[in-house]
């Protein structure tokens, strides 16, 4: 089971996602207790939402970093295009009523 660990280290606070035998998945310092536990929270609801496909445990299991896996399953940004050419000049794409 995945778990969150908020530590106190000098000025700041430090969250880590571990797996099960303890080892850090993501990390990352904040600069209140709160934040801290918001971002730890947000990054295991993200790991369990991506969810673990089989290619993705080899990797694991390969010495791969997790952020490289996570970061290729994030979707693409939409991409617009021009308006077609049969619209017509001036018509910005709508067709005519």
């Amino acid at each position: 089971m995945k778990d969150v660990i908020v530590t106190k280290r000098r000025r700041s606070w430090e969250w880590r996602v571990t797996d099960e035998s303890g080892r850090p998945i993501m990390s990352g310092r904040e600069r209140s207790r709160p934040a801290a536990r918001y971002h730890g929270y947000r990054a295991l609801f993200m790991l369990l939402a991506v969810g673990q496909r089989p290619n993705e445990m080899q990797a694991q299991h390969s010495g791969r970093n997790i952020g490289q896996i996570v970061e290729r399953a994030r979707l693409h940004p939409v991409v617009r295009t021009a308006p077609s050419a049969s619209a017509g000049p001036g018509s910005g794409g709508l067709p005519p009523d």
